[in-house]
């Protein structure tokens, strides 16, 4: 669009009368329909963008124990220990790298072998990036290629971002299939991508799963499109080695297969036209599990060389507790209540209420995953999910639940200019407060697991803690909500 300008000026000669003829509004309209066109990617880009100058900002891949961290030690361990040590049954030493700091963190058999604890789905997300550090260590004298060293943990950083940007598009994508205006697209992915904790951990709590788990889930929703538009036996394999990778990073996210097989149905009728649809196409089905249980293979080998069973639970006296789900606690307790610390993704709450008439598809198996998500992810035991900014579990379902965000912006944007500029307010006071609540975790000021509503007001808009920040903080008790005493 720029040359088409450029070409108009040379065209005119460059002199006053041709200048002053040119309808300066006309030859700017394609450009501004150039930009326009591109304001969803804009949005993507910016997301990005103000991860990694956070990122950059915080520089905690130059501490020791910061980046491969907590969770992050048995979602990684897979790596380093294979392709460093030699050692995946951890057998050669307790790997102390310093005074209580170890690189593994293997729970234990009741026979006393190690077993990391995490499924090896994202360590194969890791891979690339893991081997881009090992080689750039290995050759370098400046760093130990220990599998722990900053280059290790600047590439598995710049892994956060690069599945996020992923993910980002992959959502662009689906929202504008699914209909939504470009402008409609970028403000959702703007919303979403700033004003929510998935900010935090590409970010400040990268490489975590969330990110990760984000984009697969993305990905998953765009590909069961594709699918039903046209099933094939190349899609059914893809659809069955993408589910199977879900599994395999978070087991629990298996849970996402009810979108797949409620995809597109809007009706008891729906559901059973759907019943016969799978039921005619049985050979399609059998593709996805086949390549789904494929998937599953490396691990179940590594179980049966470490544990010598081939399935093993390996969280141990962890697990959950259905019958006594944690679900009010989860959404709004000040210890870890996702629309407290995350009050932006009620407004993709509100969406379901509006989104009959905009995404027809979506609203049932969104709403059915939603609801069975939050139900699997709040009764575990511990359902804060120990140190961590809002709760973090809720990262993946947010692919899904732009699209009744999304509506819920078409819906708003039929209404007058007041209340337009009221949810302008109220959406740019919710980016600020979940930016500035990201640095007030990594600065410590936001306790990471024992918030409570005193505390909560008494820090609020504070960057440095309060004076009597520990007196008032709510320690959990971990033990008791083993046995659900807590």
């Amino acid at each position: 669009m720029f040359t088409r300008l450029i070409f108009a000026a040379v065209r005119s000669g460059f002199t006053r009368r041709n200048v002053h003829r040119m309808n300066t509004a006309q030859q700017l309209r394609p450009l501004y329909a150039a930009l326009k066109s591109r304001a969803s990617l804009a949005a993507v880009l910016t997301v990005v963008l103000a991860a990694g100058i956070t990122v950059i900002d915080l520089k905690n891949w130059r501490e020791r124990e910061r980046v491969i961290e907590h969770d992050v030690h048995s979602y990684y361990a897979y790596l380093p220990a294979f392709f460093i040590y030699d050692d995946i049954k951890l057998e050669k030493g307790d790997y102390r790298a310093g005074p209580d700091y170890y690189y593994f963190w293997p729970n234990y058999t009741p026979e006393g072998r190690r077993v990391i604890k995490m499924s090896m789905g994202l360590s194969a997300l890791y891979a690339p990036f893991f081997f881009a550090a090992h080689a750039y260590a290995s050759a370098s004298d400046a760093y130990p290629a220990t599998g722990f060293s900053e280059p290790y943990k600047v590439m598995l950083l710049v892994s956060a971002l690069f599945y996020l940007l992923l993910g980002l598009l992959a959502v662009r994508r689906l929202l504008r299939d699914t209909g939504f205006s470009e402008g409609i697209t970028a403000l959702t992915l703007l919303l979403i991508g700033v004003g929510t904790n998935l900010f935090a951990y590409a970010s400040q709590s990268a490489p975590n799963v969330h990110v990760y788990n984000f984009f697969l889930f993305a990905s998953f929703a765009l590909l069961t499109r594709w699918w039903y538009r046209s099933p094939s036996m190349g899609r059914s394999a893809a659809v069955g080695l993408l589910f199977g990778l879900i599994a395999l990073v978070r087991p629990s996210n298996a849970v996402i297969a009810l979108f797949f097989a409620l995809y597109g149905v809007t009706s008891l009728r729906d559901a059973a036209v759907r019943a016969r649809f799978f039921a005619e196409r049985l050979h399609h089905l059998l593709i996805i599990a086949a390549c789904a249980a494929v998937v599953w293979v490396p691990q179940l080998i590594y179980w049966k060389a470490a544990t010598g069973s081939l399935v093993y639970y390996s969280y141990n006296e962890e697990g959950f507790y259905f019958t006594d789900p944690k679900i009010v606690e989860g959404l709004f307790s000040f210890r870890k209540g996702w629309l407290v610390y995350t009050p932006m993704m009620a407004f993709a709450l509100a969406g379901f209420f509006v989104m009959r008439n905009r995404a027809r598809d979506w609203l049932i198996p969104v709403a059915v995953f939603t609801a069975l998500h939050i139900y699997i992810v709040f009764s575990w035991w511990c359902w804060w999910y120990g140190g961590s900014f809002g709760q973090r579990v809720m990262i993946e379902a947010y692919a899904l639940l732009a699209v009744p965000f999304a509506s819920f912006l078409v819906f708003l944007s039929g209404k007058n200019a007041a209340l337009k500029w009221a949810f302008a307010g109220v959406a740019g006071f919710f980016i600020w407060l979940n930016i500035f609540q990201t640095y007030q975790f990594e600065n410590l000021s936001l306790h990471h697991d024992g918030m409570n509503r005193t505390l909560w007001l008494k820090q609020f808009g504070r960057m440095e803690k309060v004076p009597d920040f520990d007196r008032h903080v709510d320690w959990p008790d971990y033990d008791g909500a083993k046995e659900r005493k807590e």
